[in-house]
């Protein structure tokens, strides 16, 4: 028995063709539930500075043992025992905060070599010495993996994977101590600072998995270790980076394709570019969502509006998520398909997944004057835009309908097409635009005949808003975080 019991539900496959998986903890790993100082200089090929030194062998030994529990990049996050990485800046660089951490009680700081000399004679507490931080930082995210006995779920697609990181962390909940992804940091700090953050009660990690260029995925895949997988979709996000859908496709894929054999993968099977690129991987494929050949798919469907929607999936009770769209539907797929694999107990599992509410700027619904608005400012690519204005297009109870779009970003030279091809998807709705690509979408929907008007600025667009709005109104607002659309909403009295 290690000191990471897992429930017998949750247990997954330690050993693949006769090998021991090279994640299983040995009890002498699994009783040091933090990571001492000597580890830190060691799994980070770095130097151990301390100012002070206790006298005597047992307290040396002591001090030694002593460690961290926890990391952040941001001093003022930072926790007694945490450890701290601090990030160079072109503006601001993280080495100034050393003295405020140590302040508020950090077990130990990385620094940069370079660094070193200009903040030596400052009175701080434990330094490890490294070359590069974040090198450092995911070399010992990596080994401290490694220490942890647990279920590491990768989570990774075009869209989605946000929310769906979410619903299945409320899944495994049920069952177990779930770690998941905060937000969606899921990059290469953010997936270095999340393995960090287990402890000796988590069975379960949820780990979300973003990218913007090939070979990020699998990077992100090596220091987290992940012996389960979930892939949304691959759509045109970050087609800028990768350069087409198949590269997307292949790249998402890498998370599937690093996993041991016997390991379980689920799959998006609404998206054929996907299925295509997950094949010959060495872990099994357990597939969801819409399509007919779906390993798990629902019996019925039915779209509520502001009031979420309605699902049936055999094993399970009737669902009744509070998430609008069918996209988030394919999303709690997901999370039925994890606890269909791992049996676990499926009233828990659905009252889980109705009880999650919305995330902010996730097809968020809001009123104001009257009018439902769907705010999803938080994101947007072609696919995630296309699902949210098929829900805009059979909003029920709607008397208008519009579509106010913001840019697109990481399109690359497929922008100006993708953002022209997403204006002719509106449908059964009048298109609002603004932005550096508001000509592109206008010129789109004009080919689909549909009415657009294209704002000059944010405040223009906000203003017609304002006059636009009444009963039976329904306006969905898209686009990119960067393109922060939000502040269209700006003023607005919103009902409660």
């Amino acid at each position: 028995m290690t000191d990471f019991p897992l429930p017998p539900r949750i247990v997954d496959r330690t050993v693949h063709d006769g090998q021991a998986d090279s994640h299983k903890a040995t009890p002498e790993a699994s009783s040091h539930p933090m990571i001492t100082l000597v580890e830190l200089a060691q799994w980070s090929r770095g130097d151990l500075v301390v100012k002070r030194v206790p006298e005597g062998a047992a307290a040396r030994e002591e001090f030694l043992r002593s460690g961290v529990t926890g990391a952040s990049l941001d001093s003022r996050a930072i926790e007694p025992g945490m450890l701290f990485v601090p990030l160079p800046g072109s503006n601001v660089d993280g080495h100034a905060f050393l003295d405020e951490v140590f302040a508020r009680g950090a077990g130990a700081a990385l620094c940069a070599r370079a660094v070193h000399p200009l903040i030596a004679h400052h009175d701080l507490g434990p330094l490890i010495l490294v070359d590069d931080v974040t090198v450092a930082l995911q070399t010992i995210a990596t080994e401290y993996r490694k220490r942890w006995p647990g279920l590491m779920v990768g989570v990774t697609g075009s869209a989605g994977k946000t929310t769906t990181k979410e619903l299945v962390a409320a899944a495994f909940a049920t069952e177990a101590p779930t770690l998941r992804t905060q937000g969606n940091k899921n990059n290469h700090w953010g997936v270095p600072l999340t393995i960090l953050g287990l402890k000796r009660e988590h069975q379960v990690a949820i780990v979300e998995m973003g990218m913007n260029a090939p070979g990020e995925i699998a990077a992100l895949a090596a220091i987290a270790g992940p012996n389960a997988a979930i892939v949304t979709n691959a759509g045109s996000a970050h087609l800028e980076g990768v350069g087409s859908l198949e590269g997307v496709a292949r790249e998402k894929a890498s998370l599937v394709h690093a996993l041991p054999k016997g390991a379980s993968a689920f799959v998006g099977a609404d998206s054929p570019l996907l299925l295509d690129a997950v094949k010959g991987a060495k872990a099994e494929v357990i597939t969801y969502g819409f399509a007919k050949e779906a390993g798990l798919r629902p019996a019925a469907y039915e779209d509520l509006g502001a009031a979420g929607s309605r699902l049936e999936v055999d094993g399970f009770p009737p669902l009744h998520l509070q998430l609008v769209g069918r996209h988030m539907a394919a999303n709690a797929l997901a999370a039925l398909a994890v606890a269909k694999r791992w049996k676990l107990d499926p009233e828990r599992v659905v009252a889980a997944l109705a009880a999650y509410a919305p995330m902010g700027g996730r097809m968020e619904v809001k009123r104001a004057h009257g009018a439902t608005l769907l705010v999803d400012c938080y994101n947007a690519n072609p696919d995630s835009m296309a699902a949210a204005l098929t829900s805009l297009a059979s909003w029920p109870g709607a008397t208008r309908r519009i579509a106010l779009l913001g840019d697109m970003r990481e399109l690359g030279e497929t922008a100006a097409r993708l953002h022209v091809e997403t204006g002719e998807r509106v449908r059964n709705a009048e298109l609002w635009t603004v932005g550096a690509h508001a000509g592109d979408y206008a010129r789109g929907a004009a080919r689909a005949g549909v009415t657009a008007r294209v704002f000059d600025d944010k405040p223009a667009a906000a203003a017609a808003l304002r006059e636009a709005l009444a009963e039976g109104v329904v306006v969905l607002l898209k686009g990119s975080r960067g393109a922060a659309l939000e502040h269209v909403l700006e003023g607005l009295d919103m009902e409660s």
